[in-house]
């Protein structure tokens, strides 16, 4: 794939990972990080942007057993806060900037392109908003994770897609524990991504998808999604004096 590849929640570090994939998942160690704006710490809620292009695949989601891959691009919207945390609330499409329903099946749906085996895709995230968490990963120095976990009340969150073009074929995949992503510096905003050596560096299972079973369900990414402020300014994470 060429771009970044979607939803929900995007990373791609290979500079680094000849160093990290040589430690064990097991062998990983997060850290709290915080929340910088312009330099200084975020005292309140600021509204933020995340924009760009994932893959959502399940690897036996087909008909057949084949694997189903979806390419979608969209805006999260949400804020980060004090400290660590951030919330995921809303999901709009790209262009338009139309609103995605949260509840399933129900249009508007996010409209993506079948990559594989899911003709006419439609998508739509659930178990919004998403609590989300700025960790350091100790053992990487300067890489930082951003861990997307079940809000409190919620079991699990993810999405469900429907093939309309394969007689309304539908597949949920949900998280089983918590998914991340590497945040990457650029000048006034962070890139992220989500990044299958970074995955299997932290020990992320992957998502049970209805259709393909445990740990089918994948999240990928090989070009930056955008994360600003939406009025502008300097965003960037900090741990123990690293900041990216």
């Amino acid at each position: 794939m060429s771009r970044t590849r979607l939803v929900l929640v995007a990373l791609s570090a290979v500079f680094a990972f000849g160093a990290l994939t040589a430690a064990s998942a097991s062998a990983v160690t997060f850290l709290l990080a915080l929340w910088l704006w312009n330099g200084g710490n975020v005292v309140e809620n600021l509204n933020v942007l995340s924009e760009g292009e994932l893959l959502l695949e399940d690897v036996k989601g087909g008909l057949f057993g084949e694997a189903t891959d979806v390419l979608c691009s969209g805006i999260l919207t949400g804020w980060v806060g004090p400290e660590s945390l951030d919330e995921i609330s809303d999901v709009l499409e790209l262009v338009t900037l139309t609103l995605i329903s949260t509840t399933l099946l129900v249009e508007p749906g996010l409209a993506c392109t079948n990559v594989s085996g899911c003709p006419e895709p439609l998508v739509w995230p659930e178990e919004l908003p998403w609590v989300t968490e700025v960790e350091l990963v100790e053992d990487a120095g300067t890489f930082f994770a951003l861990l997307l976990l079940p809000h409190p009340g919620a079991t699990l969150l993810g999405w469900e897609i429907e093939c309309m073009g394969a007689g309304n074929l539908t597949d949920e995949c949900l998280t089983t524990e918590r998914a991340a992503q590497l945040l990457l510096p650029t000048t006034t905003t962070l890139g992220a991504e989500f990044n299958e050596a970074f995955r299997e560096l932290v020990g992320d299972p992957g998502m049970e998808c209805s259709r393909g079973g445990a740990g089918t369900g994948l999240v990928l990414s090989d070009a930056e999604a955008t994360i600003r402020h939406e009025t502008g300014g300097e965003l960037s994470v900090s741990s123990e004096g690293t900041e990216v």
